[in-house]
């Protein structure tokens, strides 16, 4: 799950929900375009996904997203018998920045 930050013609955030399947495609899950990037917004987003996913067998797995306090605390909430991970492109890319900003002042 990943949110951009008003980017479109209306500037509302999308909220988008990518799948990976066990043979490592993705496909996209669902999209919604969100007011603002509040708890209440993704409570309702989440809410919508979960009730399209979760069959008798259970929902997802693992959910990954990136920093997002809001999207991590509604995750937890929402999706109670999943596993939350962050995602690992932005782990790399906050690690890069410390670095550089570090060998600047070497």
């Amino acid at each position: 799950m990943d949110n951009t930050y008003k980017t479109n013609k209306y500037r509302l955030s999308l909220l988008e929900i990518v799948g990976v399947t066990s043979i490592r495609l993705t496909f996209s899950a669902a999209f919604a375009f969100l007011s603002s990037e509040k708890q209440n917004n993704f409570t309702w987003a989440l809410e919508r996904l979960r009730g399209l996913f979760m069959t008798s067998e259970g929902g997802p797995q693992v959910i990954v997203t990136d920093r997002d306090l809001a999207l991590m605390n509604v995750v937890d909430i929402v999706f109670l018998e999943c596993y939350h991970l962050l995602c690992r492109f932005h782990i790399q890319k906050k690690c890069a920045s410390k670095v550089q900003n570090v060998s600047e002042f070497c």
